[in-house]
């Protein structure tokens, strides 16, 4: 077994006006629990963490943002979903053949915020660490800014784990 896990953060920013209300916000709060629930039975998933992030750097847990409301995508908040998996295949498989989970990103997938660029990265960590969602943040921070490497990564252009 590897001495390393993948880690991958991934990043919701709802676009348009945001509101509890909203169908769009229902589904996805409606979805999350079933999720999560699936998620934990996954032998492929170490761990996940999920909040959220202000735009000026401030971290809320999930139900902090049932309350909020905004009338602009730029007063959104991020939407964070963060896991630590055995490795690439795991992740995807969960990601994108889970039939709840692959449902779900085609029913919300016109309302995620592209416009600063990627919205997922990975990376590799030693297996059992538990990583901060501030980290996963920065190294967001760093694929946009430079694209893959090895410290921050995508699906399509990825690196194997350290030796």
């Amino acid at each position: 077994m590897s001495e390393h896990m993948l880690v991958h953060l991934n990043v919701v920013r709802p676009v348009g006006p945001f509101d509890i209300s909203h169908p769009n916000a229902q589904y996805f709060f409606g979805q999350l629990p079933k999720v999560f629930a699936k998620a934990r039975e996954d032998d492929g998933m170490y761990w996940h963490n999920h909040g959220a992030r202000t735009a000026d750097g401030q971290y809320l847990e999930m139900d902090e943002l049932v309350t909020h409301h905004s009338a602009r995508t730029e007063d959104n908040l991020f939407i964070l979903t963060m896991a630590g998996w055995r490795d690439v295949a795991a992740m995807h498989r969960f990601a994108y053949r889970e039939p709840l989970h692959r449902e779900g990103m085609k029913t919300l997938r016109d309302w995620v915020d592209r416009s600063q660029g990627a919205t997922m990265v990975l990376w590799w960590a030693r297996r059992g660490t538990r990583v901060s969602l501030d980290e996963g943040w920065e190294r967001l921070r760093t694929l946009r800014a430079n694209g893959a490497s090895q410290q921050a990564f995508t699906l399509q252009e990825r690196f194997a784990p350290p030796d």
